[in-house]
């Protein structure tokens, strides 16, 4: 939505068209901050070879670009407070040396210097692998926006990425939980429209052969690695290096190329239905080896549950509960909480989500009430798929799935 809203305002040039991709810039940098930098950067790349190969229109972006951003560098100021207290920010030597070690199979690593392995970028399959490998093929339609786009946002993803200096000081920036996920905010979908564009070009009426061909040779090559945070194989990294030296390529001849009028694009529906072939080999095989996700603790929380947090705890009362159901809690209700999934808790020393979650452990292992007590919790939710059952402690409410206790005592 924010990148439709560029070009929207791009387009449109008006205060309303800037004020509604404001609001969601601002909207998405206090739900993520990160990912809101994430997307504002190729954006930035677009805007440099767009004003470079058009010869114009800086304005445009520059207004369209101070719109996007000052939301986000107002949120980030805000919360600079909390980033610098994060252990992952300008991380220290055994910080840094964790970090490594934890994500080591998605790095390479040379001494002090480190950057992402390439194979993380085609890692989520065949659309992915294809998209790498038709980004040179923007050079083609480079008077197109979207071409701007596939190689200004490319280049600009795959250089801090890939360029160790580039990605260090990226990681100290933005942690480097964070910055391996940069790597998504490549315009994998332009590239790969493009990419149906250009064999629609030139193979014409066959190009929906063409593409349900590659499209099965593509999946049963790669049909993705899915291990969450971990990288057991990725995607080839020829495609990856295939985006970065053909794309920069791509754009010498996008810049040497003698101005003039955007070129026209025919064949529109020819091209949809080759993007629909591609896919269809994906579609099928993702169905046929689907599998459902395994849960860990909270499931849906009750609307009864909803509503006795909500008008039995007092606000901001802390409510212990399992490291799943507290990131619910935390959702639905206007309470604290003392424990949550480390993954989603700035990792400060107020904070100290490892320690929490020891000492959920622990108490998961004893039924301890000192624990939840000593962090000042003055109600327990329990999961009865979780546990640990709690006795002795006045019921608030219950329902076939959880129940809600004071502490006392």
């Amino acid at each position: 939505a924010l990148v439709a809203l560029f070009f929207v305002a791009l387009a449109d040039r008006g205060p309303r068209a800037y004020a509604t991709l404001a609001a969601l810039a601002g909207g998405a940098a206090l739900v993520h901050p990160a990912f809101a930098v994430f997307a504002l950067l190729p954006l930035v790349g677009y805007a440099l070879v767009r004003t470079a190969v058009a010869r114009g229109e800086l304005r445009d972006h520059l207004a369209a670009l101070v719109a996007f951003a000052a939301p986000v560098v107002g949120a980030l100021l805000w919360l600079r407070p909390i980033v610098d207290q994060t252990v992952s920010h300008t991380p220290k030597a055994q910080e840094l040396a964790r970090a490594l070690a934890q994500y080591r199979d998605q790095l390479v690593v040379s001494g002090h210097a480190y950057r992402l392995a390439p194979e993380v970028l085609g890692r989520s399959g065949s659309v992915a692998v294809a998209a790498l490998v038709c980004v040179p093929l923007a050079a083609l339609a480079s008077r197109r926006r979207w071409a701007a786009y596939v190689l200004g946002g490319a280049l600009l993803v795959l250089a801090v990425s890939l360029v160790p200096w580039l990605f260090g000081h990226f990681s100290d920036a933005v942690s480097l939980s964070q910055s391996r996920r940069f790597a998504g905010f490549l315009p994998f979908a332009f590239a790969f429209a493009g990419g149906c564009w250009a064999v629609a070009r030139f193979a014409g009426l066959f190009a929906p052969a063409v593409a349900l061909a590659a499209g099965i040779a593509l999946e049963l090559a790669w049909p993705g690695d899915f291990g969450g945070k971990t990288l057991s194989h990725g995607g080839p990294a020829a495609a990856t290096w295939i985006a970065a030296f053909g794309g920069a390529a791509a754009l010498l001849v996008a810049l040497v190329r003698p101005a003039g009028p955007e070129e026209r694009e025919r064949r529109r529906a020819l091209v949809a239905v080759a993007a629909v072939c591609f896919v269809l080999p994906v579609a099928v095989h993702g169905f046929a080896h689907w599998t459902a996700p395994r849960r860990i603790g909270a499931g849906k929380l009750t609307p009864g549950l909803v509503h006795a947090l909500r008008t039995k705890v007092p606000p901001r009362a802390v409510v212990w509960s399992d490291p799943a159901t507290s990131y619910e809690l935390n959702a639905y209700a206007p309470v604290s909480i003392a424990v949550a999934p480390p993954a989603h808790v700035a990792d400060t020393k107020p904070n100290d989500p490892y320690g929490r979650m020891a000492r959920w452990r622990a108490y998961h292992r004893s039924g301890d009430l000192a624990i939840p007590r000593r962090l000042g919790a003055r109600f327990v939710v329990v999961d009865r798929a979780v546990g640990p059952p709690v006795r002795g402690l006045p019921k608030v409410y219950a329902d076939a799935r959880y129940s809600l206790y004071r502490l006392t005592g």
